[in-house]
């Protein structure tokens, strides 16, 4: 086949959408996703027809460089390939595994896919990352000469680790407070280790550590440290990066039953306790044989997953539109599926039912319809008449969103959107308290790792300008596509 001129190759290499791990999976938190070996990477990178001015970094929200990145893999220069994933991108082993990059993101736009399969980016990615993590040659973008100004991040999640990589790129002093043990926000806390493997993120962070940034974990700004003691030690400017924390409550009757559970805190949970590490299936919560997942975004996927490995028989994920509306990335439901999970589109609960000792035991469903799109954008699911029906249940876990953790703009009277988005001044990310500025899903509300990442990078460029006084502002985007790719065809 040939697109332009070049002849191209349709079938990626390996199985769709990536290979995976041979293991029986549910008996293991190990990894599901398996690296390219370097002749498959090599191979699949040859697909690449190295597009002039590529669709596939339009769409990244990092703009991460994957035109050179493709021609040095082709060369089987991995090193230099690392540098161009690097530049942008500070979690690119991380973000390798956790993007949905064929839901309209790099691998979505690849003009391969007129012809055969999109390229893998993403396992590209994941190749060069691992390859380098290896080889221990591993290396942060040059620092610029020191400034001498300080800028604290609140939040050591992706979106305030990638404001912190830029700001420390730029010769700032950087420090991120979070009140966790460990950094990584959601990466960490609430992607179970098949999926993202605790060992990525931790290598990942260190570097970042090594390349300057200093960390103060187990601190609560607002509770043991307020903004304006920041401002008092010196700080010059202050990011708030403290993620979507705040879960959405499930409103039906019967939920103070025990037995119900949120599933965003029993991730969290069962990573400190780090479950994955010591393979024990004894955990805080009661997880039955029979099991309900409210939800359809990837927490409620990933929640499914882990709770089949801690020996649930019957696992259900229940989600009230069809399978054209849930937001849980494609190919993790079909990993769902592979695992024996059971997903029932256009349905409810409506009520929990418990026994004498006020355990759950029942849930009262409900079948739905589709009606007319709701703010969302989403169509409206319409309960129908008559189509209640009962079912056992021994466990449920709600997964039906979250917002942005608001306790820290409460605390210091930041104003913020009714819904409790941190209010910014969209030029400058600037908040009503001055010098403080925000970024992420505190200001936007729950989205992938990437696109926080993207707007806190954004966030950072601004307090880089407001610190040196700059008249110049710089849009990352033409600076990372526009001038890289643009130019050179014009």
């Amino acid at each position: 086949m040939d697109l332009l001129g070049t002849k191209i190759i349709p079938k990626r290499v390996g199985p769709w959408p990536f290979p995976k791990s041979n293991k029986p999976r549910i008996d293991s938190f190990d990894e599901v996703q398996i690296s390219y070996s370097t002749e498959e990477a090599v191979e699949e990178a040859n697909r690449c027809i190295l597009c002039p001015v590529p669709a596939c970094v339009k769409a990244c929200p990092v703009n991460l460089d994957v035109l050179n990145m493709m021609r040095n893999i082709q060369e089987h220069n991995f090193e230099e390939a690392f540098r161009r994933i690097r530049e942008t991108n500070c979690l690119p082993g991380s973000t390798a595994r956790v993007c949905p990059q064929l839901d309209d993101l790099c691998e979505a736009h690849c003009v391969l896919s007129k012809r055969g399969d999109p390229l893998s980016i993403g396992m590209l990615q994941r190749f060069v990352s691992d390859w380098s993590e290896k080889k221990g040659q591993y290396e942060n973008p040059i620092t610029q000469q020191q400034t001498g100004k300080s800028v604290a991040i609140i939040g050591g999640g992706p979106a305030g680790l990638a404001a912190s990589d830029l700001l420390v790129h730029y010769g700032h002093k950087v420090t991120i407070f979070d009140n966790h043990k460990k950094l990584g926000g959601t990466a960490r806390h609430g992607i179970p280790n098949f999926h993202l493997p605790k060992k990525t993120i931790d290598f990942e962070i260190e570097q970042i550590k090594q390349n300057g940034v200093e960390i103060r974990n187990e601190i609560t700004v607002g509770e043991q440290i307020s903004i304006e003691e920041l401002f008092e030690d010196g700080y010059n400017a202050i990011l708030i990066a403290v993620g979507a924390k705040n879960v959405t409550p499930f409103m039906v009757d019967g939920m103070d039953l025990k037995g119900i559970y949120d599933a965003y805190e029993f991730l969290i949970q069962l990573d400190k306790m780090e479950i994955y590490r010591l393979h024990d299936k004894i955990t805080p919560f009661k997880i039955g044989k029979r099991v309900l997942v409210i939800g359809g975004g990837d927490t409620a996927i990933d929640s499914a997953r882990t709770v089949a490995r801690l020996g649930a028989k019957e696992v259900t994920i229940m989600y009230r539109r069809s399978n054209k509306e849930m937001t849980a990335y494609k190919f993790g439901r079909e990993l769902a599926e592979d695992e024996g999970i059971k997903i029932e589109y256009l349905q409810t609960p409506i009520r929990f039912i418990g026994d004498e000792k006020g355990w759950v035991n029942k849930a009262e469903c409900i079948k739905m319809k589709l009606g007319e799109p709701d703010s969302s954008g989403r169509a409206s699911p319409i309960p129908i008449e008559g189509s209640n029906y009962i079912m056992d249940i021994d466990t449920v876990f709600t997964a039906i969103g979250r917002g942005p953790n608001t306790f820290l703009q409460e605390k210091e009277n930041i104003k913020m959107e009714k819904w409790g988005g941190i209010i910014i001044n969209t030029e400058t990310h600037e908040t009503s308290y001055p010098g403080v500025f925000a970024a992420g899903d505190v200001v936007n509300g729950e989205t992938l790792v990437v696109k926080a990442m993207k707007e806190s990078r954004n966030a950072a460029q601004r307090i880089h300008e407001y610190l040196t006084k700059s008249d110049i502002k710089i849009d990352l985007f033409k600076k990372y596509f526009d001038e890289r790719y643009l130019r050179k065809t014009k």
